[in-house]
């Protein structure tokens, strides 16, 4: 059996929902490569957090004699991110944050990613109470860290590199780089209001790099001359798919 933890595909995740499960659940040296530039991903962080707040979701009490003393009822994901204990930003700063803007970068990036080239230091150790969701990399028997790509498909899309041999080709560096240093390979895409996790997965590519898409009416729906494949069978031979609630993991954290 494998002694390399399973490369997973977990659900898509807003911004907010991804930093706010990092923050609290992953340990150092975990690695966040983000698939946008900056400028990107911290506009749509504040779009996120800006919707959140004019649309707020109050979680109702499950037991009316629940304590709610400590936070209060109804209180928010976004206002936890943004009210973080000074702790939880110090792990936070602790966690490595690349910005990949190509493909080419992703997988030059992978091809030499070493623990030992981080300029990220180890976090200082935790409060008693935090110990479980914020261990050092030393400890033996909590999870991995992560090397958790945000937006893998969305790099792809739209390039030469859409394509099974392009993804595939991808990947197999992903997963070779994490079980280099013993990290989990984990994939999460952006979370968007038009486009399901089913359809994310249902979307066909074709099978080699550099296929022309057809012209003509179906030039506009995506078609693609040649055999194509659906993503979520490509992803299949390397990952395992991962179903998350990431607003409503939040939710019980902060409950």
């Amino acid at each position: 059996m494998s002694a390399y933890p399973q490369p997973l595909f977990v659900s898509p995740a807003l911004p907010t929902e991804l930093l706010w499960h990092i923050i609290h659940h992953c340990i150092y040296p975990t690695t966040l490569l983000i698939c946008s530039s900056r400028a990107e991903f911290l506009s749509s962080a504040a779009t996120d957090l800006k919707q959140q707040n004019q649309n707020p979701h109050p979680k109702p009490p499950d037991d009316e004699n629940q304590d709610h003393t400590r936070q209060g009822p109804g209180i928010s994901t976004t206002s936890q991110l943004l009210a973080a204990p000074l702790y939880q930003v110090a792990v936070a700063r602790h966690i490595r944050v690349l910005f990949i803007p190509t493909v080419s970068h992703l997988r030059a990036f992978l091809s030499v990613f070493s623990v030992d080239t981080a300029k990220v230091s180890a976090p200082p150790q935790p409060p008693p109470l935090q110990q479980p969701h914020t261990a050092d990399s030393s400890s033996t028997t909590g999870p991995p860290p992560l090397l958790l790509v945000y937006g893998f498909l969305d790099l792809h899309r739209d390039t030469s590199e859409w394509s099974v041999q392009g993804l595939s080709n991808t990947t197999a560096v992903l997963i070779e780089a994490a079980r280099r240093v013993a990290f989990q390979a984990v994939v999460v895409e952006p979370k968007t209001e038009v486009t399901t996790e089913q359809q994310l997965l249902a979307e066909r590519m074709p099978v080699l790099s550099g296929s022309a898409r057809r012209v003509g009416p179906d030039f506009e729906s995506g078609g693609w001359t040649g055999r194509t494949v659906d993503v979520r069978r490509v992803l299949g031979r390397w990952f395992r798919f991962r179903q998350r609630d990431w607003k409503r993991e939040a939710d019980r954290s902060i409950s």
